[in-house]
């Protein structure tokens, strides 16, 4: 039998919103805001990932680490800084990658418990088109989003306990949840090698 936490999924997810003004499917933040909290539920670690998908949640999450190491170095000038070969600033790779990730498994974990509501942060993917979420960000905040996101995924992952690595997961188009998880280590890595290329072009921003 599935055990539900919807003030901690609450809490959660109001802690997300706080920081990237998410567009999300459910409970208003208002309403969630106004809930008390216990302070015995502040104080519960998470559920154990369920122990067969351990292992590529712990590769997915280290991709995430190496990124962050990356990210946390640059001012926020360096994350803002616009190539001339009109290539995306580091910037949009770290809101990028983070909302994705943020966007697939909660529209999975809403699926399998509608207390939790899909977070959609994704930046828009055209240069020209994208608006920072928080410009005067430098990399080291853009760096806890990202482990936040890591954070969520974690969180809830033992709502995942019934599915297996081959098992398609509700509400995305992925083929089965160890491809998802493959993917989300694979972006994390090319998004990240991207944008350490921009620290060699002759216009990078020495601070």
């Amino acid at each position: 039998m599935r055990v539900r936490f919807p003030v901690l999924c609450l809490l959660s997810i109001v802690c997300l919103l706080s920081l990237a003004e998410a567009r999300v499917v459910g409970q208003s933040i208002d309403k969630a805001a106004a809930i008390p909290i216990e302070a015995s539920v502040l104080l519960d670690a998470p559920r154990p990932i369920p122990k067969r998908l351990s292992k590529l949640f712990d590769r997915m999450e280290a991709a995430n680490r190496r990124s962050q190491d990356v990210f946390r170095k640059l001012s926020a000038a360096q994350m803002s800084f616009k190539p001339a070969n009109g290539t995306h600033t580091p910037r949009w790779n770290a809101e990028h990658m983070a909302g994705r990730q943020l966007m697939f498994f909660s529209q999975i974990y809403h699926a399998l418990d509608p207390n939790i509501p899909v977070v959609n942060v994704n930046p828009r993917q055209m240069p020209e088109d994208y608006r920072p979420r928080h410009p005067d960000w430098d990399g080291k905040q853009e760096a806890r989003f990202m482990q936040r996101v890591d954070d969520f995924c974690r969180r809830y992952a033992y709502l995942l306990e019934d599915m297996q690595l081959e098992d398609k997961p509700p509400a995305t188009s992925w083929p089965s949840l160890k491809a998802l998880l493959l993917q989300m280590e694979r972006h994390y890595d090319e998004h990240t090698a991207n944008v350490e290329k921009k620290f060699a072009l002759p216009d990078w921003p020495r601070e």
